[in-house]
């Protein structure tokens, strides 16, 4: 109760339910720069091999790469030639001079204006053991091991009351 009555509303409310984008898309989806863009459901179902997508939570921003995303926005992104070549996990996101990483460097500033404190930033690639680091956050889906929306939504309840 402690920990989430010394948050800020934008904290608690990222708390219980982060965000999810789409980044392989970012640029027929986002169109005003000035407002974040629709968030998508915490469901797997929206997730694609072809895909990377941005999750913020009230602590950490995951980029999660598909394993079939395009090499073009992946060497946009990171500077590789593949998602294959990307480490199981990185730390951070480097800058390039592209449209591609400017625009998802822009979403990460605009989204980080939620909260005071800085964030971490990480990637995980589809197929790396550090998937279910973003993979948890699904709160939607329930899959074995993991609890249902619902049974989630107890667990705040339980740690606020």
């Amino acid at each position: 109760k402690a920990v989430v009555s010394t948050q800020s509303t934008g904290d608690v409310m990222l708390m219980v339910y982060p965000r999810l984008f789409s980044l392989h898309n970012l640029a027929e989806t986002w169109t005003d720069k000035n407002v974040i863009p629709p968030r998508l459901s915490l469901t797997a179902e929206k997730l694609t091999r072809q895909g990377a997508f941005l999750l913020q939570t009230h602590e950490y921003f995951i980029i999660w790469v598909g394993r079939n995303v395009s090499d073009i926005f992946v060497n946009s992104l990171y500077n590789a030639a593949s998602a294959s070549d990307l480490p199981d996990i990185q730390n951070g996101l480097e800058p390039f001079d592209n449209s591609i990483s400017t625009m998802v460097h822009d979403l990460i500033s605009l989204c980080a204006k939620v909260r005071d404190a800085p964030y971490t930033l990480i990637s995980v690639r589809e197929d790396s053991r550090f998937g279910t680091l973003f993979l948890q956050h699904l709160v939607e889906d329930r899959s074995d091991g993991q609890i249902s929306y619902y049974e989630f939504l107890q667990k705040v309840q339980q740690q606020v009351g």
